[in-house]
């Protein structure tokens, strides 16, 4: 074999072998700098039909935040958002809606007749809702079967721990997780959360490809609120309240306990009670909160509030005698027409509170005149709003002075011709249990004013708020409020029983009433105030204050008291000294 045939010369398929290898290699490389080109042009300056084509197929869901809970005062829980899971169908994934209805229906325990209709009246839909709230089991038992066209949801269902326990005061949120009552809706800015987003694009089997780095949006949860109410104390307070709306068979009752110090309400409890769970579906009449929101004529419970002005303004003297009649009737100059239960005779200022005579009111209003009257009534805070933090409160009604007439004169000092709220009440009432000042109601744990302390208001002297708390133990001790009395602390309080307006024709309802009773307890150093109410009572059953508010308020008192570790009065060993006539 000759050198030349060892290479001395590339032999011409050698040389083939190359070129067309370095033109494959060129060509590669080519097409990849043009794929790096279109991937920049993408990127930079897409053509539109094909984004067009992308935003076709990107897809976005709400990523939704959980609402703040709400706790009593001690940091039980009361409200919380939860996840729960809803059953729902795709009809246009169902090829024959009786069977796939039968199906569901005997695995998960559904009608079938139900589901098919559902399916039916929906089979244009893309998503028909089945169950609300499907179960753990059922959402197991689903997976299992694996039927096209079912599937579950997440959602955040809100949970109200302790059912019906305080329903109106804690009100509902509707659907869409927005607050529509109660504390729910008062509270919605703080309560609410803000939903997320997530927005990302999917191939051509729908599956998610990318999230872009402007795609996600966090949600942010609601803020947590804090209530002045204590569960304890709520609870044993409507139970007490619901027992005696059976007993003496009344249509409604309330029963506001307050802190006197601090303005903190402890208990609002309302009767019949409401279950925020059912929402909208109750009543409407159910989810009001009528602590708040109705006000009443409330009658003789009003007296301390004329009687201690009156007292204050030296129109009328501790002692001074006044003719209340022996027959309990009395007529005005004006020609008015009162009378009392029975004929007290001669009684002094201090007796005229404690047998709750209206002529002796009548008498002593007569003196004040309407603008002292007025200035009293809207000295206390009635026919405005107490800003307790309590969504709904009426303003209650207190007419103008020019509005009023000779009997309004005699009628406001029984507690007539006024409309007002039980939050109203026992906010007033707390002048009574310090030292001359109302200490402004709060439901939020937190609300204070300057330095940390209650916002106060002064509406008489230190010496004629305690004067006037003295009349009123005299009141449990012998006058109208004896069954209200309680052998381990000394209860102060005044009786009502209020005739219930005709609000059709006018004048006052047959035998219907709403007994009261207003307190506060212990004498010497009160810690709470209770107002108790109980609309619809009547002749048969028991109506007056005494008999059906009193001894309610007592037991509360007594429980309220014993809850939070005060120690029982001595005092209330005492026997009841007897009024003379001086």
């Amino acid at each position: 074999m000759s050198r030349a045939s060892y290479g001395g010369s590339t032999s011409p398929s050698a040389r083939r072998v190359v070129i067309v290898g370095g033109i494959f290699v060129v060509t590669i490389a080519l097409g990849l700098v043009a794929l790096l080109g279109r991937v920049v042009q993408l990127q930079i300056r897409p053509d539109p039909r094909i984004t067009a084509r992308i935003d076709s197929q990107r897809s976005g869901r709400a990523l939704h935040g959980r609402r703040g809970a709400i706790f009593d005062r001690r940091g039980r829980l009361l409200v919380a958002s939860r996840i729960a899971h809803q059953l729902f169908v795709d009809p246009q994934r169902v090829e024959d809606p009786n069977t796939f209805a039968e199906q569901l229906g005997y695995e998960l325990g559904y009608d079938p007749v139900r589901l098919a209709r559902e399916i039916g009246v929906r089979s244009h839909r893309r998503w028909v809702l089945i169950d609300r709230e499907i179960s753990d089991e059922r959402r197991a038992q689903l997976a299992t079967v694996k039927l096209a066209g079912a599937g579950t949801q997440k959602w955040l269902k809100r949970d109200y721990v302790h059912g019906s326990r305080a329903g109106q005061l804690l009100g509902f949120v509707g659907r869409e997780g927005h607050g529509l009552e109660g504390m729910e809706w008062g509270m919605d800015s703080r309560l609410k959360a803000a939903d997320g987003q997530m927005h990302y694009v999917r191939d051509v089997t729908r599956e998610p490809l990318w999230v872009s780095h402007d795609g996600y949006k966090p949600p942010r949860a609601g803020r947590s609120v804090r209530l002045t109410i204590d569960l304890t104390i709520q609870a044993f307070t409507e139970n007490v309240l619901a027992d005696t709306c059976h007993t003496f068979r009344a249509e409604s009752g309330q029963i506001v306990v307050m802190d006197a110090v601090k303005g903190e309400i402890l208990a609002m409890a309302n009767y019949p009670f409401f279950d925020p769970s059912e929402g909208a579906k109750a009543p409407a009449a159910s989810r009001r909160n009528r602590c708040v929101t109705d006000a009443i004529e409330p009658g003789s419970i009003f007296k301390p509030f004329i009687w201690a002005r009156a007292l204050e303004s030296a129109t009328v003297s501790l002692n001074e005698r006044i003719d209340c009649t022996a027959s309990g009737f009395y007529v005005s100059p004006e020609g008015r027409r009162l009378r009392d239960t029975r004929g007290h005779g001669v009684l002094t200022w201090e007796q005229v509170l404690v047998k709750s005579s209206n002529i002796g009111m009548a008498i002593v209003g007569r003196r004040m005149g309407v603008h002292a009257l007025h200035d009293a009534i809207t000295g206390y805070g009635f026919g405005r709003s107490t800003f307790c933090g309590v969504p709904g409160e009426a303003l209650g009604l207190v007419r103008p002075t020019d509005a009023w007439t000779h009997h309004s004169v005699t009628s406001v000092t029984m507690g007539h011709e006024i409309a007002v709220t039980p939050i109203q009440m026992v906010a007033a009432f707390t002048a009574f249990a310090g030292d001359g000042t109302m200490v402004k109601p709060t439901i939020h744990l937190r609300e204070t004013g300057d330095g940390g302390r209650p916002i106060r208001q002064r509406v008489m002297s230190r010496q004629t708020a305690e004067t006037v708390r003295r009349v009123m133990r005299d009141v449990v001790l012998e006058g109208t409020g004896r069954r209200a009395n309680s052998r381990r602390y000394a209860i102060f309080g005044k009786t009502g029983t209020a005739q219930v307006p005709d609000l059709v024709a006018g004048g006052y309802l047959d035998d219907t009433y709403v007994s009261s009773f207003l307190c506060g307890a212990p004498v010497e150093a009160p810690r709470i105030v209770v107002g108790c109410f109980i609309h619809g009572t009547h002749q048969e059953t028991g109506y007056y204050g005494g008999t059906v508010a009193g001894p309610t308020a007592r037991e509360v008192v007594e429980r309220t008291l014993e809850y939070l570790k005060v120690p029982p009065a001595v005092s209330t060993d005492r026997e009841p000294r007897r009024l003379v006539q001086r």
